[in-house]
């Protein structure tokens, strides 16, 4: 439970989300599939086609394409090797606010007391992770409230924490929110590595960096120890997209970084 944070901290989530990504040009991606869960375009400003015929969450999924640079590594050529890099298009809301087909809604950590923060009227800042619009980015970063869409309910927001579970948080927000548009280049809420690793994108914090690395940063949280790094201010969220199989570091604080896979990333969009 988060009670008790202060909602200054939004500032600083913002701050170093401004610091560590710089402008890129949009993600150019190619093909297009339909697979169940995965799916979607990653660098699209409009919402994509979506699917709710199954009880499974809606999305989409296309290939990546090799664009972008990102920390690279002598040793990503032999990561590289295999299927292409999927990006899939969570969509857990919909246009109306109310929750897709196959998500549910969790309340308990619902405070009215200790509200996010989520902008206002006149100012409020994308996800980093959304591919369409009004998909919001609030603080604190111990709310987990980094990816939240608004609901008819004014001033009630429902959040996706982990991108791998299928419930959505019910948080309430301090005001009312302006519309926002998709950041220019958005990087993925999750990852899901070749060697079985599940990585979620870093909401604040204050983290180290690896002992052979000082000047390397922390994108994704992968599990109780490991963490994709990268250098400073990667357009990229630390992912090296040079190929169509994307690639990261990883490893933990005091040992090497070993390049890794990405099977499969979730950005986050709005069922239509």
């Amino acid at each position: 439970m988060w009670a008790g944070r202060t909602t200054g901290r939004r500032e600083a989530g913002i701050g170093w989300w401004a610091a560590v990504f710089v402008a890129a040009s949009v993600t150019a991606l190619a093909g297009c599939a339909s697979e169940g869960r995965a799916g979607g375009q990653a660098a699209v400003t409009t919402p994509p086609a979506v699917s709710t015929a199954t009880t499974v969450p809606a999305a989409t999924t296309v290939p990546a394409a090799g664009t972008g640079a990102g920390a690279g590594s002598s040793g990503a050529a032999s990561a590289r090797g295999g299927p292409v890099t999927r990006l899939v298009n969570l969509a857990p809301v919909d246009r109306r606010g109310q929750p897709a087909r196959g998500w549910t809604v969790d309340g308990r950590d619902d405070d009215p007391d200790a509200r996010i923060d989520c902008g206002d009227t006149s100012r409020a800042y994308p996800s980093p992770a959304a591919v369409s619009g009004d998909i919001y980015f609030c603080s604190p970063s111990a709310a987990g409230a980094d990816t939240c869409w608004p609901t008819p309910q004014a001033r009630r927001m429902l959040c996706l924490r982990d991108p791998y579970s299928t419930t959505l948080t019910a948080l309430t927000a301090q005001s009312l929110v302006a519309k926002v548009s998709p950041p220019r280049n958005p990087v993925p809420l999750g990852l899901v590595l070749a060697n079985g690793d599940r990585c979620r994108l870093r909401d604040g914090g204050a983290w180290g960096s690896p002992a052979n690395h000082p000047g390397y940063v922390g994108y994704y949280s992968c599990g109780p120890r490991d963490i994709v790094w990268a250098p400073q201010n990667s357009p990229t969220g630390g992912i090296d997209r040079t190929s169509r199989r994307w690639t990261v570091l990883v490893g933990d604080i005091t040992g090497p970084l070993t390049t890794v896979s990405v099977t499969t990333a979730d950005f986050v969009t709005t069922a239509l």
